[in-house]
C-alpha cells in the first residue's frame, strides 16, 4: 500500500481531445466550442500539470466518443488502484473498454463496478477521509449501491 494521498497528484492520465469533442454532452447549451480552442486549453492543462511536477500519460483521441477527454468519468483512480465505473450516459458507456487496459497496465489492482446500476466519475467527490457519490442523470441510486466489487 502506498502512502501517497489520493489528493496529492504526482501522475495523471489524460486523453487527447478528439475533433468530435465539439459535439459533446453539455448541461447547458452555450453553443459548440471550437476544436482549436479545446486543443489549446488541453495543451495548457498538460503544461500546467508538467510544471507542477506530474508525470503525464497522454492517451490518443477517440473520435467515436466526443467526451472521452474527461477520463475521470469512466474510472475512479486512487494511489493504490482504480475502479472502472459504469457511466449512465449512453454515449459514454463503452469508453470503459478503452480505459480499462491502460488502468490494468498502471495498477496491480483494478476493480469493476458490478452491473445493475450506473455511476459516473463526475458525480464522485473524493476527500482525504471519504468518497461521496451524488445522484444525477448519469448516476442512479443502484450504481452507488453496486460499489461492491466483482
Amino acid at each position: 500500500m502506498t502512502t501517497t494521498p489520493v489528493y496529492r497528484f504526482n501522475s495523471v492520465i489524460l486523453r487527447a481531445p478528439s475533433r468530435s469533442i465539439v459535439n459533446g454532452l453539455r448541461a447547458v447549451d452555450t453553443g459548440n466550442p471550437t476544436y482549436e480552442g479545446v486543443k489549446a486549453e488541453h495543451e495548457a492543462y498538460i503544461a500546467a500539470l508538467t510544471d507542477a511536477g506530474c508525470e503525464v500519460t497522454l492517451l490518443p483521441a477517440l473520435e467515436e466518443f466526443p467526451d472521452s477527454v474527461f477520463v475521470e468519468d469512466p474510472a475512479l483512480v486512487f494511489s493504490e488502484g482504480a475502479v472502472i465505473l459504469r457511466p449512465g450516459a449512453e454515449t459514454r458507456m463503452r469508453e470503459t473498454q478503452h480505459i480499462a487496459p491502460v488502468l490494468r497496465e498502471k495498477f496491480a489492482t483494478v476493480l469493476e463496478l458490478a452491473e445493475g446500476g450506473y455511476a459516473d466519475g463526475g458525480d464522485i467527490l473524493t476527500t482525504p477521509d471519504q468518497v461521496m457519490i451524488g445522484l444525477s442523470a448519469r448516476t442512479d441510486r443502484k450504481g452507488p449501491r453496486r460499489c461492491r466489487i466483482v
